[in-house]
């Protein structure tokens, strides 16, 4: 597992695999960070001894040694954090370019592709297992980057089956009442089925979008309303990947409240605290609180893959023809595991939604091409092509930002760019 520092996920995923039907289990740990490293893993061992029948072994190793021999790497790494990405965030503002996250689009999605790309690149040369199942973020272009390198890779997240639980509370259904599928690209796929048995519930989502519940989620509303469909992330995440919600404070300010989700900075400024409070709370809990399935699909799917056990989830996976309406770069899809094999289900998307997830691939497609073949040029050409900044940057202004954020970095970039890209 690289990036095991983050703890909260790497319970989730410990507690999944203790509770699973996979044996005989040599857990890897990887992070930068040794003394997170060491309290994470002496949770881990702690855990671990729960279950003695399990063998579970679990051990902190570099890299190098982790992924040798490994038949399956789960990436989880964020490198440079959270100041890298609170200094996205302030260069991308003087620039006049307003996040409020900055992990899959914008000036911020692409500055921590950057950063990581080199990362997956590492893991891809050096891994020689069955499947690589990628978390880290912007999701979509680091898994086509393990692609072009020739390997087996999957992305997850679970934005979809949580926005299904927020769909379930608005609707007052019960969520196992709930019936929906979902498509498009990851961050931005949409709900193109709501049912409760027979009946559709998307005029009544709809009344309800009209009412005051529209200012609990409003960018979501809005284009539901103009579009036609439910998306797949939060509100405060949708308004930075299309051109509408952000075009300055004034307009932030008709959509989101101060100091909350959405505001103008919120994830680089509250982040932090909310990183270090779940660590104090998750060492204090992690061996007290109740042995529960987390619902994230890395462990399902390995059950899958390696015994053969049937699971549904969502995945972003190459689209070979399944999801027509868009390219045939990283989709994300509802996907059957089925005799070790995944299977994704076709589905079709609506013309309004899929040029809006289209935008994403084609920018996500610049990333990755930039990469590989190291040209600044395309990078620069993403950043331009990005709906929010193209919405608020005349072309010579993108250009200025893009060499800001560049040589505002600390953590180290792809040598290509250097400091005078």
């Amino acid at each position: 597992m690289v990036g095991a520092g983050s703890a909260v996920f790497t319970r989730n995923l410990l507690v999944d695999l203790l509770l699973s039907d996979l044996e005989d289990l040599d857990l890897r740990l990887v992070d930068p960070d040794q003394e997170r490293l060491r309290r994470v893993q002496a949770m881990a061992e702690a855990l671990a001894e729960r279950f003695p029948a399990k063998g579970l072994r679990v051990r902190s190793l570099p890299l190098d040694e982790a992924l040798r021999g490994s038949q399956v790497v789960v990436l989880t790494a964020d490198v440079g954090g959270d100041e890298a990405l609170a200094r996205d965030y302030q260069v991308a503002l003087r620039h006049g370019v307003d996040q409020t996250i900055g992990d899959t689009l914008g000036p911020g999605g692409l500055m921590k592709f950057l950063r990581n790309a080199p990362l997956v690149d590492e893991v891809a040369e050096r891994f020689a297992g069955r499947i690589v199942l990628n978390y880290m973020n912007p999701l979509s272009p680091l898994t086509a980057l393990l692609w072009a390198r020739g390997v087996e890779a999957l992305g997850l997240c679970h934005s979809i089956p949580e926005t299904a639980k927020t769909l379930a509370r608005y609707l007052e259904v019960p969520l196992e009442a709930l019936s929906y599928r979902a498509a498009g690209v990851n961050h931005l796929s949409w709900f193109v089925e709501l049912k409760q048995g027979p009946e559709d519930l998307y005029p009544r989502l709809r009344t309800l979008a009209e009412g005051p519940l529209w200012r609990e989620d409003p960018v979501r509303f809005e284009l539901l309303r103009y579009f036609g469909l439910f998306p797949s992330e939060s509100s405060a995440h949708a308004s930075e990947y299309v051109p509408y919600f952000r075009k300055g404070l004034e307009a932030v300010r008709r959509y989101f409240a101060p100091g909350m989700p959405g505001d103008s900075g919120y994830y680089a400024k509250t982040h932090p605290e909310f990183v270090r409070q779940s660590a104090v709370l998750l060492e204090k809990e992690a061996l007290e609180a109740p042995l529960e399935r987390s619902g994230e699909y890395a462990v399902p799917l390995l059950e899958g893959l390696f015994l053969d056990k049937e699971a549904s989830l969502y995945a972003t996976l190459p689209n070979r023809g399944e999801l027509p309406e868009l390219l045939p770069g990283a989709v994300e899809l509802p996907v059957e595991v089925r005799k070790g094999s995944l299977l994704p289900l076709p589905t079709r998307l609506p013309s309004g939604p899929a040029a809006l997830s289209r935008r994403v691939q084609e920018v996500h497609a610049l990333y990755v091409q930039g990469y590989v073949h190291r040209d600044p040029t395309l990078l620069l050409q993403a950043l331009a092509l990005d709906p929010l900044t193209g919405a608020l940057l005349e072309l010579r202004e993108v250009e200025r930002l893009f060499r800001d954020l560049v040589q505002s970095q600390t953590a180290p970039l792809p040598d290509f760019l250097g400091k005078g890209a």
